[in-house]
Order: C-alpha cells, then structure tokens, then sequence
C-alpha cells in the first residue's frame, strides 16, 4: 500500500509561501545516442537538497554533493523512457546542451502535499538523486507535475563545475552482505536492504529477515523468471534501541534511520523522512532500488517509486507477501488496485486526467498500456461474472482502483496490487518491460 489514507480535498495555501516564480514547461528530450564512456566515470554522484513547500507550491533548495562509489545503474538505459511518477530530473551537458541522462521518481513530499497539514503550514523534506558521475561540468533540472493539469514543469536548475572542491568524498565504513547475487552489476536490477531498529546485537535476526525478504520476492513471477539478472545485497548497519517508533502510542525509538508508524497520522504506514540518512547508509553497497526492513512485529509499511520501500520484519502474519507488494510500488509505481467502499473522490486520480501507473486507467490516454492484451471480444469496462473462476477470467478493464469505486479502471480482478496474491498478467508484463529496460 502507497499509503493507507485518502485525503478528499485540500485547503488553501497559507499566504507567506503563496506566491512562487512561473514554472516553465518541460521541453521535449531531444533524442541522441549517449555513449556512456564519452560522458561519465564509473563512479556514482548524489545530489542532496531540500524539498520545501505546502499544497500548492513547491521549492527545491540545495545542500550538497557527494562523490560514491561504483555506478549501480546500466551503462545503455541512461534516459527513462518510461513516463512514471510525479517528480524527474535531466542530467545535460553543460557544453553541448544534449540531456545524457534523466530518471523519474515520486517523493514522500508529494505525498505530504494532499495533508490537511500542507494546507496550512509549510515545510521541508531532506531529499536526494544519484546518478552516474559526469566527466564534463553540467546542469541538473529538476520537474514535477503540475498539480491540475499532471503536465510536466520545469522547477529548479543548477550548474555544477566537476571540478568544484567543496563537492563531498564518499564514505561507508557499513558491512555489505551478499544475499543473492544473479548477474553482472551493469546489467542487472541492485537492490539494497537496509535494516532500521536492530541493535548491535540483532545482526543475525536482520540477515534472516534479509533472507526471507530475497525468497519471497523470488517466489513471485515474473521476478522468478528474472532471478538471474537481479542482485539483493544487505547493509548491516546498527541502531543504538531495538524496535520501531509508533507516535500515536508515545513510544519513541532511537534508531538509525528514524523509521516510524503514524506516518502523516496514518497509524499502519510506517514510513523515513530521514531520506538523505537512508542514502548513506545504503551507499556501502551498489544499488538502483532501497527497501527498509524494520524491527517490529507491527503490521506496516509504504513504497514510493524509485524512492524506497519499507516493510516490517517480524511476524506480521503476511510480510512476505507485504514485502513484494511494497516493492512493486517502489520499483516501478504500480499503483493500488484495491477500493475504499464508498469512496469516489480523490486527489490522486482526479477525473479527466489519465494515471500515470501503468496498471490503472481512466481510459483519458490508454495508449501504451494494456490495451492490446485485450482479446477484440472482450468488452470494455469488462464485467467480472459473480462465481468465476481464475481459468475462466480475461484481461479487460475492469472497474475499481486507486482506492476508487467508480472511474479508475484495472486489468485483471485480483493482484498482488490488490489482494496480496500473485501478480496479475498486466502487472508481469509492466515489470518485465521495466526489467528489460534497467537491465539492458
């Protein structure tokens, strides 16, 4: 589950941050062949800043750069063509102006937005990106959606010289520990599991969680048939309490990475702001993808795309299934499938405006979805027949999603995005395209 809240509408913002210079439209990447070797080292850059605003606006404010170690990430797939999230940002050549590399994401901010709290307050959120090191000075920009309309905006940029001394050298002193390793890093999905609420003591405790974590995720197609070209390394970092923060309870947790339930008062999503903490722990190890396990018995946790995923590690009754449904968020967006009775209202898929996922539809823009594994007899929304069985079910378009009774549409009548069961064949067939991408 994204998130376990549904905040029906949003207040004014107040007046002290209403105002904001004019974002620009985002212009079209102008298609080139980016030879990797001509732009970049082997080595990974991060970007810190600070993600600031209230409902309406939004500011991004810098705070440092780091030098990493080796870049996780493909040496081919270096423009996401895939257009998914709320936020992207452009590497660009400062020379040439060609854009040599852009990735989208989705932030636990954007979420922050749609609060009551937003609606009245402003603050600020610790945030970064990484990419591949360039060699030549450059520009990064950054872009978010408009919050209306869901085009794409240009709101910040800045010019960096490679050469500036005052960017951070990188540095881990963190043990990394292989859990699954499939293939080459270059071409393959780095995922990192790091641990949040395990004492010095609990190292044991955190690698069988690390280990169920991995065989669950693989139990799973189509991530079964992929477990050759995915790598699951862990990061045994240490918190100095056991156990995870639950505010509502007025139990506090000193733990390493802040994780804590009550997240934007919603007691069962268990979330970090600690974002850039969560970036220098999980840099002792190459990755593309973070997942959190935390030290709780508590039922609970969140996913945000190409940001983090987070999970409870103890006996939940279903973490295993809960780990790969958080992880199907954090990998690539895939959105809740499941619906709030009575629910027609919401701020994240309003009407007239197609989702970004790439399992759900208003049928605004269904181009490029699922739309041609629809058998031509199948009809469209598809009825599901009360009593049928799986071996009797299609892929149509079938009514309910994103927490909506009515107007939000999904392909299959039960997923993993839905029910915790198996992946459903729109769902497989998103990741693997994605796979296939990030892989390359």
């Amino acid at each position: 589950m994204r998130r376990l809240f549904l905040i029906l509408a949003m207040a004014a913002a107040i007046t002290s941050c209403s105002t904001t210079r004019k974002a620009e439209s985002a212009e079209a990447i102008v298609q080139h062949d980016v030879n990797y070797s001509d732009y970049f080292t082997d080595k990974t850059m991060r970007y810190d800043f600070h993600h600031a605003g209230n409902s309406v606006n939004e500011f991004y404010y810098f705070d440092k750069l780091i030098r990493e170690g080796e870049w996780a990430g493909s040496l081919i797939s270096l423009i996401n063509p895939f257009d998914y999230g709320e936020q992207h940002f452009r590497i660009i050549d400062a020379a040439s102006g060609n854009v040599i590399y852009k990735n989208n994401y989705c932030t636990l901010f954007n979420e922050w937005q749609t609060t009551p709290e937003a609606a009245v307050t402003a603050r600020a959120f610790p945030e970064s990106v990484i990419f591949p090191e360039p060699k030549n000075d450059f520009i990064i920009e950054f872009y978010a959606r408009n919050k209306q309309s869901k085009v794409w905006e240009k709101k910040e940029s800045h010019k960096i010289s490679v050469n500036d001394y005052n960017i951070y050298p990188g540095h881990s002193s963190y043990e990394n520990i292989e859990i699954h390793i499939g293939g080459d890093i270059a071409h393959s999905l780095d995922i990192v599991l790091l641990p949040d609420g395990f004492t010095a003591t609990e190292r044991e405790k955190f690698v069988a969680a690390c280990k169920m974590w991995s065989d669950a995720l693989f139990s799973y197609a189509p991530f079964t048939q992929n477990k050759h070209r995915i790598n699951v390394r862990a990061v045994w970092a240490p918190s100095q309490e056991s156990g995870i923060s639950k505010p509502g309870t007025g139990e506090w947790k000193n733990t390493l990475l802040g994780s804590r339930f009550f997240t934007f008062n919603s007691e069962r999503y268990q979330m970090t702001e600690e974002f850039q903490k969560v970036r220098d722990v999980a840099a002792a190890a190459p990755y593309e993808s973070i997942f959190i396990l935390t030290n709780t018995d508590k039922y609970g946790g969140g996913g945000i795309y190409n940001f983090y995923g987070l999970g409870s590690a103890g006996k939940t009754g279903r973490t295993g299934e809960v780990y790969v449904h958080e992880f199907g968020h954090s990998l690539m967006g895939l959105g809740d499938e499941y619906i709030e009775i009575g629910n027609t209202v919401s701020a994240l898929y309003p009407e007239g405006v197609e989702p970004w996922e790439a399992n759900l539809t208003r049928f605004v823009d269904f181009n490029g979805k699922w739309e041609k594994m629809i058998a031509e007899d199948t009809p469209v929304p598809t009825p599901r027949i009360e009593g049928s069985t799986e071996k009797e079910w299609k892929i149509g378009a079938y009514e309910g999603g994103g927490y909506l009774e009515k107007g939000v549409f999904r392909g299959w009548p039960e997923c993993m995005m839905k029910a915790l069961t198996d992946f459903c064949p729109v769902c497989q067939d998103a990741i693997t395209r994605y796979l296939d991408y990030i892989c390359k």
